[in-house]
């Protein structure tokens, strides 16, 4: 960040339909500014431009070719992050990368890596660990009353293909599927509060719902390094009710995190409320959050809260599930420390 400037300058490459709440969240942080946006749909760049006064282009390059601007959230369809994160690392722009980190291991080393050599911070958009529901978790757990955690279960459960389902998401060559831009989220839960790493997948994937290329239905059975297991059943429905949690099982009771509904805490068959897990705008409070942590980060030279490591660990878990799910044999997940060694300048 350039020192005459007190504020970090925000460009956006694929300022989609959900981006006007990025927009939103960036102007309630005093430490941020937003300087330009990018949307290859022309009419609909103009509209944005129009709503918020900013400057915009249907080209990235020239954003990583302003010097004006010192960071960029990239928000592009998942098989673009790559070679935007790379090319943006290499101009020297500090990066908030929307889930998932790429589609293809190498794509994501070549993010790190990037980071890494030019020194510029690199934060995972993963909006779920900023919500209020999450952090009262990770209090709770902090405080040690539910003693040792035995075992975990996911649900990641919704209609998929809604209004602002995009084409891109149907298909394997952009990434698509609904573990890759669903049930990211509740693994990437399991992913942050399981006291030990992933070690084992076996992995079933299907498309039953909708019969598309990529898959609408899963289950993911994993086991940790001190041999917790854990678990994840996702299905993008047609109809039904949603039903998005994570579950933490401990000796003293059951720890229960939903967004939307907030934490709770069950024991003796009662659930108790966690104190501040619950609002009525979770996602814009998360949004808020994660791009004041982004800001700290860069501000602080520090490691962000959803660091390129955990990224490249939450990555080695997805794929194992893709590769279990083709071979139908269990996949082992490489240590954190085992990847990361290998990549650092």
């Amino acid at each position: 960040m350039k020192k005459q400037e007190s504020r970090i300058s925000v460009g956006i490459i694929g300022a989609g339909n959900f981006s006007t709440r990025h927009i939103e969240a960036i102007r309630r942080v005093p430490q941020l500014r937003l300087a330009a946006i990018c949307r290859r749909d022309a009419p609909s760049l103009v509209q944005l431009m129009k709503m918020y006064q900013v400057e915009g282009t249907t080209d990235y390059r020239q954003l990583l070719e302003n010097p004006g601007i010192d960071a960029l959230l990239i928000a592009t369809p998942h098989h673009l992050h790559a070679e935007i994160a790379v090319a943006a690392a290499h101009a020297g722009k500090h990066i908030l990368l929307e889930k998932p980190m790429a589609t293809r291991w190498t794509d994501c080393l070549a993010i790190y890596d990037a980071c890494k050599k030019n020194r510029v911070t690199l934060m995972l958009a993963q909006v779920g660990q900023f919500t209020p529901a999450f952090l009262a978790a990770k209090r709770f757990l902090h405080s040690g009353e539910l003693g040792t955690i035995r075992a975990a279960h996911a649900v990641s459960a919704s209609l998929w293909k809604h209004a602002d389902r995009k084409e891109w998401h149907l298909r394997k060559e952009s990434g698509g599927g609904y573990l890759f831009t669903v049930a990211v989220h509740q693994l990437d839960v399991l992913c942050a509060l399981l006291p030990s790493e992933i070690r084992r997948v076996h992995a079933l994937l299907g498309n039953g719902f909708h019969l598309d290329e990529v898959d609408d239905s899963g289950i993911l059975s994993m086991k940790c390094n001190n041999g917790l297991q854990a678990s994840l059943h996702f299905s993008g429905f047609r109809n039904g009710v949603n039903q998005v949690e994570v579950l933490l099982y401990g000796d003293n009771g059951t720890l229960k995190i939903g967004f939307s509904e907030g934490a709770f805490y069950g024991k003796d068959q009662k659930w108790k409320l966690l104190p501040g897990s619950y609002t009525v705008n979770w996602m814009e409070e998360a949004l808020e959050a994660e791009w004041n942590a982004f800001a700290n980060a860069v501000v602080k030279n520090e490691v962000p809260q959803v660091s390129g490591e955990h990224g490249l660990y939450l990555m080695q878990v997805l794929f194992a599930a893709k590769a279990s799910a083709a071979s139908g044999k269990e996949i082992i997940v490489p240590s954190v420390e085992t990847i990361t060694t290998n990549h650092a300048s």
